[in-house]
């Protein structure tokens, strides 16, 4: 790539003249969407339409005739996933940046034509010898346009067909429409001809135009749009490598940095030829984790999050038989973030948490990746000695299960060797395990779920009032209100199933004071009466817009309904203490949020919460262990604001002034155009639905009961406020003083004394351990004064009677210490089901190249004993000791020159 090339169709350079180019032709510059896309029905924002989906069908709702972007995309999942190819070849990605152009009902096929070749042609001055040109095969417009209109040579226009130039419809019916396409020569190998023969990197599509001309309907009919529209794609990578000249699109001048910065992790021994494509993979994944992670969307096991967790996993291994055994890829987020942040400015200060991220499920992965592989390989073994072409199932499943591996991971590794896995028996196992863990978790004491219910207006009963189809909340200003009643009918199942025994019916009403269950803040209770009876009310939610309350039956249901239905009237009265609990541990919440980015960093946000009488629950993604100092910090900054007795206001606002003014939103909440903002004072900004105190004296006091992690990057901080946080001191003081009583010291005393008995407890365990080292280093050497010689190797192996396989290493570092060129097998003696290492020392595997692991996989593939490990040092169990003979003499013969 020349300098020349590379400052002047610099990445940055392009986005401006396409940006420029286009909005100069009355093209409204739309900034990207995010990758989480409001239609639910996709993984991620995959092509730069997706925003603009829903004005091709009514283009009379686009706020714009006319647009330009540049879309933020991942394809990683899905139908539309490239993620099996990247890597592959060179110009896949995961993520990518699509440029686009779009018509909503304004201009159609010789507008975006003419465009795009002025564009190729006259400002990036692309060869037009080398370009070539794909219709739908019965578009002739389109082709009347190329040809006569343009003057593009007819032999370099093909007509293809359905396949590669027709789009849509996305679903079973929709807006659809022939596209055509412009392809570079890149003169590589391929066939002749121009595009459309095989998947070579000969000609290489860089823009897409289509045109959404139809309606395709439920009987089939291809009906014509009154105003069709124009959908352009053209990919920012792809037209960087062409036009800078470089070797692929990771080469270009965004790229490269990103992938120099890969590729510095390999050893100085590795073959970065050989790397090549796995560095290419690495990098690209980087860039996809690095804008997902920045967003929000965390790695989890299943939905987006699988996504994420399956990129990092893949970049891992591809990278493993390089030799690239730590975590890595946080110096490709640096690169990443210098990159693109001058484009893309929300990644600056996401930075460091998605560092601390992909280092955290990096670490967790290469925990078990040297022996997921070394299992992994014992199964290519086993399949090709016994000629199978298929991994089967349940072990896909247990390299899942045990090891951590993506099936799709497992089967482009199989693929990567001739083989298969048997996806739909991975399926079969995990449907078992599924089934097993239902049925031993249909109770979990103490384990909650909180979230809204909006299942519809009425369960099973009578609609008294179907003209009124919203409840009017007057929850935030009164406790009692006088109400008509909608509909009563049996109570929800999943609701009853959260209370204890009893009959339960459900009710609506006109208006109310109940709170109904949602942002995580639980429903009010209270009662409500219909005559002379009142009927405890035990819960509040959503029932489609009305508001539901959950009502406890001791009468019989029929006798309540039909009190209900004769008086309809009734009053509503709110249970003022409890919602005043609840009250005080919600505005606690927004407090402890404000506090936790303090003291942890802005990129705490929510990950979930429960707000209840009793206590208050507030999850939130941070990949860090948080310091006992860090958690005073964040209860003296919470109580400081109790005290200071800040205001507490609530006010609708704008969703846009509201963020602007500075509030939190929940990361893929769905919210309004007017939205509900809680501010307290200048300390927090949040939207907010729920209920909360006037001010943040009335909060008493915050306690942090409990604080710990709960999922990878997800942590949870438990406390109580008021009434509850003062018992908690009482209890913290009485078990302080039983402490004492039981060390027979004075509460003041207290530290003094557990530290010395702790001090005394470690003394006796370093002394265990020096006489446990000693015992080893002996019996080690007189082990060795009968090592074999096999082929001037030594090889020692013996039993010996320990507790644990902490005590069995002992044994193992003594044998590496001492027996120079050599190979050791150690086993326990005295264990129901012994655990054996094999041990290699640094010179048997520098100058021999006999590595641990490599011969406890071949134990595992010949006797059938499973394990793992790394060079120096594997583990593997037997079903006895009277088994160690039989290792003994197999590895012997694994060592003996053939």
């Amino acid at each position: 790539m020349s300098k020349d090339s590379q400052n002047r169709y610099a990445v940055n350079r392009l986005v401006q003249d396409f940006l420029e180019y286009f909005g100069a032709r009355g093209h409204t510059v739309v900034p990207s969407a995010p990758l989480l896309p409001e239609d639910p029905t996709l993984l991620f924002t995959a092509a730069g339409m997706v925003p603009f989906k829903a004005y091709y069908s009514q283009p009379e709702n686009a706020p714009y005739a006319r647009a330009a972007s540049v879309q933020k995309c991942l394809r990683a999942g899905g139908k539309q996933s490239d993620l099996e190819n990247v890597g592959r070849t060179l110009r896949h990605h995961t993520f990518f940046e699509m440029l686009g152009n779009f018509s909503f009902g304004d201009y159609f096929k010789k507008e975006a034509i003419e465009w795009a070749w002025e564009l190729s042609i006259d400002v990036w001055k692309l060869d037009r010898a080398r370009i070539w040109v794909t219709i739908y095969e019965d578009d002739d417009e389109a082709h009347d346009l190329w040809a006569n209109h343009i003057g593009f040579p007819r032999e370099r226009i093909k007509r293809l067909g359905r396949k590669d130039n027709f789009w849509g419809p996305v679903g079973d019916t929709g807006v659809c429409g022939p596209s055509s396409e412009l392809h570079i020569d890149t003169g590589r190998e391929g066939p002749d001809g121009g595009p459309g023969q095989d998947d070579s990197d000969r000609y290489i599509e860089y823009w897409n135009l289509v045109f959404p001309q139809f309606f395709y309907t439920d009987k089939g009919v291809y009906d014509p749009l009154p105003r069709p529209g124009i959908d352009t794609g053209l990919g920012l990578e792809r037209l960087a490598f062409i036009l800078q000249g470089a070797d692929d699109n990771f080469h270009t001048d965004e790229f490269l940095p990103i992938r120099r910065a890969i590729a510095a992790a390999l050893p100085k021994s590795a073959d970065a030829g050989k790397a090549a494509l796995a560095i290419n993979a690495a990098a690209d994944h980087v860039r996809a984790l690095t804008f997902a992670l920045a967003e929000g969307i965390m790695p989890s096991n299943d939905g987006r999050g699988y996504v994420l967790r399956r990129l990092l996993r893949r970049a891992l291994t591809k990278m493993q038989p390089f030799g690239v055994h730590e975590p890595f890829l946080a110096r490709g987020v640096d690169a990443v973030v210098n990159a693109m942040s001058a484009r893309y400015p929300d990644l600056q200060p996401r930075a460091a948490l998605v560092r601390d991220v992909v280092t955290a499920e990096e670490t967790r992965f290469l925990d078990t990746l040297e022996q997921g592989m070394s299992r992994l390989e014992t199964l290519f073994d086993d399949a090709r000695k016994k000629k199978r072409k298929t991994i089967a199932g349940a072990d896909v499943f247990q390299l899942y299960d045990t090891f951590g591996f993506p099936p799709e991971l497992t089967r482009e590794m199989a693929q990567d060797r001739g083989l298969d896995a048997d996806m739909a028996g991975f399926e079969t196992a995990m449907g078992q395990q599924k089934e097993r863990a239902r049925k031993s978790a249909k109770f979990v004491q103490g384990v909650e779920r909180v979230s809204v219910v909006d299942s519809g207006s009425l369960q099973v009963g009578i609609d008294l009032r179907p003209d009124v189809k919203k409840t009017e909340f007057l929850g935030y200003d009164e406790l009692d209100c006088d109400a008509v009643a909608v509909s009563v009918g049996d109570a929800r199942a999943e609701r009853i199933a959260r209370q204890d025994e009893g009959e339960f019916v459900e009710l609506t009403t006109d208006r109310t004071v109940f709170y109904p269950e949602g942002g995580g803040q639980i429903g009010d209770a209270g009662s409500i009466a219909f005559g002379e009876n009142p009927l405890l009310v035990v819960d509040a939610y959503r029932a489609g817009e009305r508001i539901a309350h959950l009502v406890r039956v001791t009468g019989g249901r029929a006798q309540v309904i039909e009190q209900i239905k004769s008086n309809r009237a009734g009053r509503l009265h709110v249970d003022r203490e409890r919602r005043f609990a609840t009250m005080r541990n919600h505005t606690a919440t927004h407090l402890l949020h404000a506090a936790l980015r303090q003291v942890l960093g802005t990129h705490v946000t929510q990950a979930g919460s429960l707000v209840a009488p009793d206590r208050l629950r507030f999850d939130f993604h941070h990949y860090q262990a948080v310091k006992p100092e860090e958690v005073a910090e964040i209860e003296r900054i919470v109580n400081e604001a109790v005290m200071n007795d800040l205001a507490v206001t609530a006010e609708y606002r704008s969703y846009d002034d509201a963020i602007a003014d500075g509030a939190m939103a929940l990361f893929g909440e769905k919210y309004g155009d007017v939205v509900r903002m809680v501010s307290i004072d200048a300390f927090s900004r949040e939207l907010c639905g729920g209920t909360h105190l006037r001010r943040t004296g009335e909060v008493g006091a915050f306690f942090v009961r409990q604080e710990g992690a709960v999922a990878s990057g997800v942590r949870r901080v438990e406390a109580v406020t008021g009434t509850g946080a003062l018992e908690m001191a009482r209890g913290a003081l009485r078990d302080w003083e039983q402490v004492a009583a039981l060390l027979r010291v004075s509460p003041a005393d207290v530290e003094r004394r557990v530290r010395a008995l702790l001090e005394e407890n470690e003394a006796f365990a370093q002394r265990q351990k020096r006489d446990e080292e000693r015992r080893a280093q002996s019996e080690a050497a007189d082990a060795l004064a009968g090592a074999e010689d096999i082929g001037g190797l030594r090889f020692v192996a013996l039993t010996v009677d320990v507790p644990d396989v902490n005590a069995l290493r002992s044994y193992g570092d003594a044998l590496r210490g001492r027996i120079g060129i050599g190979v050791g097998l150690v086993c326990q003696s005295g264990a129901e089901k012994p655990v054996c290492l094999v041990v290699a020392s640094d010179s048997a595997i520098k100058e021999r190249g006999i590595r641990a692991d490599d011969l406890t996989r071949k134990v595992g593939a010949e006797l059938g004993y499973r394990g793992g490990g790394k060079p120096h040092m594997a583990q593997f169990g037997i079903p006895g000791v009277q088994e160690f003979d039989r290792v003994r003499d197999f590895l012997r013969g694994a060592l003996s020159p053939a």
